[in-house]
């Protein structure tokens, strides 16, 4: 579900499901009733409602049709009541940030994809990030109090006239006392900077490197990424790309701060993004550099992380392969020089087995769009309906959502079957993969925890 840019409607959540046996079962509750109260504070969401399940004394203010109920539970604090709820509205960006990847989608694709998500908890859920320009005194205090840590902060810049017009603020939303407030009460946040050359880097740049570095304590990194530009820019702001020469430049400065930062507090806390280090022609840092991995998911040190675990699994890799396979690897144009040059190599040292590297451009977003989760079905049924795919074809992490579709609403069966070919979605696992080549089956797609590459273009 879709809202607004308001917490204000969360007075009452219906109650969908009443676990059998449950203490809410016991007392009568049923599915459609409505919960109003807990403790005798009003109710937004699931998340409100999880925090005072854990009480061992509880009131449950509980209404039907015109009929109000109060329950007095006293259990564990380990009981469950055995309730759930309608899925919650989620709370848009108020923002009209001049970057934004929404504004760059094309049209025709469903509806989800032109929300802009500003909800801060499902940046405490998810890693989603949000600006926080919507979280007013009463979201900021639920934060704390709930204890709803990390939070995932898009700041971007600090300095408000180039805040200002890069994010479309009407006024200023003083992003630092929010920042300040939740570090000083013990809220850790990760942070990150849209990178948009000629607007929010030079001075401004380090001064929000400055100004987030001062809270460090529970600012627990800062990442910056390059501004994602989509075909699709039609009466947007006019806005340039990263290029080797400015990768390059970027990297050198974050290198500065980077050997300043781990002197005085022992790690790097801010990190460019893996497509900085592959758009200047630079190596990827060794693990080390990426202090625990605190912002794969942002598409930083994805490719270290990848790379590694690649080579702990390969120690396990088959010799030879009992029957002959040909193996049809497809990913995005980022990905594919490390994927050549890391990756190829060891496979072919399977005997029997035969691997082929498909690099698929973005038809959908454009050329510049180069991240492989950002593939649309028709990307890669384009590229692929001429070239064959073998006994197998193997999808890039992140190219289906969870309902396992692709962004064009394709599914991966559809694609399998204009393709004539089984696919599987790599989820982490090369056992898995081997496994599935001796008897490929069709769709055959899992979740991921270890996407190739596929930086996070956040709408806010």
């Amino acid at each position: 579900m879709y809202g607004e840019n308001s917490e204000g409607e969360g007075s009452r959540v219906k109650i969908t499901l009443v676990e059998p046996g449950s203490i809410a079962e016991e007392l009568g509750i049923q599915a459609g009733d409505e919960l109003l109260e807990i403790n005798g504070k009003r109710v937004l969401d699931a998340i409100d409602y999880r925090f005072h399940e854990g009480n061992e004394e509880i009131s449950l203010k509980v209404s039907r049709g015109k009929e109000v109920v109060i329950y007095d539970i006293e259990k564990d604090s380990d009981d469950r009541i055995g309730i759930d709820f309608e899925e919650m509205k989620i709370l848009s960006c108020g923002n009209d940030c001049i970057f934004c990847f929404v504004d760059q989608n094309p049209k025709g694709l469903r509806n989800q994809l032109y929300f802009r998500d500003g909800d801060y908890r499902l940046s405490f859920m998810y890693g989603n990030y949000t600006t926080m320009t919507n979280a007013g005194p009463a979201i900021l205090q639920r934060i704390i109090e709930q204890r709803l840590s990390p939070q995932y902060i898009s700041v971007h810049v600090t300095d408000y006239g180039v805040r200002k017009h890069l994010m479309g603020l009407k006024k200023d939303d003083r992003i630092l006392e929010k920042i300040k407030l939740l570090h000083d009460n013990g809220i850790d946040m990760h942070t990150q900077i849209v990178l948009c050359p000629g607007i929010n880097d030079g001075a401004a740049l380090v001064k929000t490197v400055e100004d987030l570095y001062a809270y460090n304590k529970h600012v627990a990194s800062l990442a910056v990424v390059p501004v994602g530009l989509t075909d699709h820019r039609f009466g947007l702001a006019t806005l340039k790309k990263v290029d080797q020469g400015y990768a390059n430049r970027l990297l050198d400065q974050v290198t500065l701060w980077q050997n300043r930062f781990r002197q005085e507090i022992q790690r790097g806390f801010v990190y460019a993004s893996d497509e900085f280090y592959i758009v200047a022609g630079r190596m990827i840092p060794q693990a080390k550099h990426y202090d625990g991995f605190p912002q794969t998911e942002n598409g930083v040190g994805l490719v270290r992380s990848f790379l590694d675990e690649f080579k702990r699994q390969s120690k396990k890799f088959p010799k030879r392969l009992v029957e002959k396979r040909r193996l049809v690897m497809a990913t995005g144009i980022l990905a594919s020089g490390f994927m050549r040059e890391e990756i190829l190599p060891r496979l072919a040292r399977v005997s029997g087995l035969h691997v082929e590297l498909v690099v698929i451009p973005n038809v959908l977003f454009g050329q510049n769009v180069t991240v492989a989760g950002l593939l649309s079905g028709k990307c890669l049924y384009s590229s692929l309906k001429s070239n064959g795919c073998g006994n197998m074809l193997l999808l890039p992490p992140d190219v289906l959502n969870a309902d396992g579709v692709f962004l064009d609403d394709m599914t991966l069966q559809q694609l399998e079957d204009q393709l004539d070919v089984p696919a599987m979605v790599f989820d982490g696992s090369w056992s898995e993969v081997f496994s599935n080549l001796k008897n490929p089956k069709r769709s055959q797609q899992t979740q991921t925890l270890l996407p190739i590459l596929n930086s996070r273009y956040q709408p806010v």
